[in-house]
């Protein structure tokens, strides 16, 4: 793992870029600087660990080129559980309800990453409120997200159908 130059990968993106990521998506040009200068952006290589189950969770990460592949850890085996992506972040659960890592994460290709520690993430809070809360309202977003992907999974594991709609006994 390498870190980044923050000039370097703005340069190499495009200052736009930034704002096309959805945990991003409508904060200012100051506040996303600031992420950028106050995070530290890392460069794994494919197969190349970011972190692993049971490690302290006091940063998430924003994937902001390639994908880190994420997996769980069942009977001794670690299984594949899902691809993070561009503009997607992941670690904010464990940073968020104080945690440790709940699965291992590992670039599945060449990836960039920007890590936002609590303490840059109270920071913002603090410095930026109005982008504060935007940037809530984008993570807000993605944990939805991923609580309806979860949903879909465990309703097909168990063969769950909607119910059919029934004629009330009472009519």
């Amino acid at each position: 793992m390498k870190t980044l130059d923050v000039d370097f990968v703005t340069q190499w993106l495009g200052r736009a870029y930034f704002h096309e990521l959805s945990t991003f998506g409508a904060l200012s040009e100051a506040a996303v600087r600031f992420l950028l200068c106050g995070g530290r952006l890392l460069q794994l290589h494919q197969g190349e660990l970011l972190y692993r189950a049971g490690d302290p969770a006091a940063e998430f990460y924003v994937v902001l080129h390639g994908d880190l592949s994420f997996y769980k850890q069942s009977e001794g085996l670690d299984v594949l559980t899902r691809h993070f992506q561009r503009g997607e972040l992941l670690g904010f659960d464990g940073m968020i309800g104080l945690h440790a890592r709940s699965g291992t994460a590992v670039a599945g290709e060449g990836a960039v990453v920007l890590e936002i520690g609590s303490g840059l993430f109270f920071d913002l809070h603090m410095l930026f409120p109005a982008d504060f809360g935007l940037m809530m309202i984008n993570l807000s977003r993605e944990l939805s997200r991923e609580i309806a992907l979860l949903e879909n999974v465990i309703s097909q594991s168990i063969g769950w159908h909607p119910l059919q709609d029934k004629t009330s006994s009472c009519d």
